[in-house]
C-alpha cells in the first residue's frame, strides 16, 4: 500500500485536514453527513495505484476545526472549501466523487467552478426538491428519524469496515466513538437543515454543462434502489439528460465489504467517461 501524505489547509472560518494517496490523475472524494475522510480509506487504498486520491474531513468533522461551532451550514461554504482544496493541490481539472450530502456539495462546486472538474459522480445526492409523493414522504421520515435517534444509533450503524477502523486504530475506541458521535451531532443539528433548505439550480447547471467540458454522471447503489437518495439520483439524471451509473452495495457501499468492487467500478466509470 502506498503511503499517506496528510496536510491542513486554512479556509474561511475553519482549518481542513486532508489526506493524499498514490499518483496519477487527481480524484477528490467528498464524504456525506456524519462521516470523515476515513469513510473512503479502503476505496482510496484500492485506487492509489491509479489515481492521486484526496480525501478530507469537511469543516465541523473530526480533524477539521470549525472556529464558530454554531456556524450555519451552507452548501456553498462547503463547496468553496472543496474548491480551495483542489486549487492547492492541482491546476488541472480533477475527478470528483461525492456521496450523499457530499454529492450535493460536488454539484454546487460544479456550478461555481466547472473548470476544476473533469468528471463529477454525485452518488445518491440528498436533493429533496427532486422527489414527489411517497419518495418525498420517505425522505422526510428518514431525516426526522435521524434527528431523534442519531446518538443512540451511531454504534448500530457502524459497518464492519468502521469497526475494523476502530479495532486497528492506535487511538482508543472511546476517542473514535466520541468523534463519530460529534460528527453525527453536527449532521443532525446543522447539516440536515442546511441540506433540506438548499435548492440546486438545475437550469444553471444545464447551461454550465453545455458550455464546459465537464461531465456529470449521477450514480446509485444497486442495493439501495428503494432508498429515496437513489431516487434523487435517478431524477437528477433525467433532468440533466445524463447517463446514470450503478455501483455495488447500498448508500454507503464504498465503506462496506464490497469496497474493492466499488473501487473497480469507480475506475471503470472514470475511465469510460474519458
Amino acid at each position: 500500500m502506498l503511503g499517506i501524505r496528510n496536510g491542513t489547509l486554512a479556509v474561511s472560518g475553519a482549518t481542513l485536514y486532508y489526506e493524499v494517496r498514490g499518483s496519477g490523475p487527481l480524484l477528490l472524494m467528498i464524504h456525506g453527513g456524519g462521516g470523515d475522510a476515513d469513510k473512503f480509506q479502503f476505496v482510496a487504498d484500492n485506487l492509489a495505484n491509479r489515481y492521486t486520491v484526496v480525501t478530507y474531513d469537511r469543516r465541523g468533522h473530526s480533524r477539521s476545526s470549525l472556529f464558530n461551532q454554531t456556524e450555519n451550514y451552507r452548501v456553498k461554504t462547503h463547496s468553496d472549501d472543496a474548491h480551495r482544496l483542489l486549487a492547492k493541490l492541482t491546476d488541472e481539472p480533477a475527478y470528483v466523487f461525492g456521496s450523499s450530502s457530499g454529492a450535493v456539495i460536488g454539484l454546487d462546486l460544479s456550478i461555481r467552478h466547472p473548470e476544476q472538474l473533469r468528471i463529477l459522480i454525485p452518488h445518491e445526492p440528498v436533493l429533496l426538491q427532486l422527489l414527489l409523493g411517497n419518495e418525498l414522504k420517505q425522505a422526510k421520515l428518514f431525516l426526522e428519524s435521524l434527528k431523534k435517534n442519531h446518538q443512540s444509533e451511531v454504534l448500530k450503524l457502524l459497518s464492519n469496515s468502521e469497526r475494523d477502523i476502530i479495532n486497528n486504530s492506535k487511538k482508543s475506541k472511546y476517542a473514535i466513538t466520541e468523534r463519530l458521535i460529534s460528527n453525527s451531532t453536527y449532521f443532525v443539528e446543522h447539516e440536515i437543515p442546511g441540506i433540506i433548505n438548499y435548492s440546486l439550480d438545475i437550469n444553471t447547471l444545464k447551461s454550465v454543462l453545455k458550455s464546459s467540458s465537464m461531465q456529470i454522471l449521477p450514480a446509485g447503489g444497486i442495493a439501495s434502489r428503494e432508498f429515496f437518495a437513489y431516487g434523487c439520483s435517478v431524477a437528477l439524471t433525467e433532468q440533466l439528460g445524463a447517463n446514470f451509473v450503478e455501483f455495488p452495495g447500498h448508500h454507503g457501499g464504498y465503506n462496506s465489504e464490497l469496497h474493492k468492487k466499488f473501487a473497480e467500478r469507480l475506475h471503470e466509470v472514470l475511465h469510460d467517461g474519458n
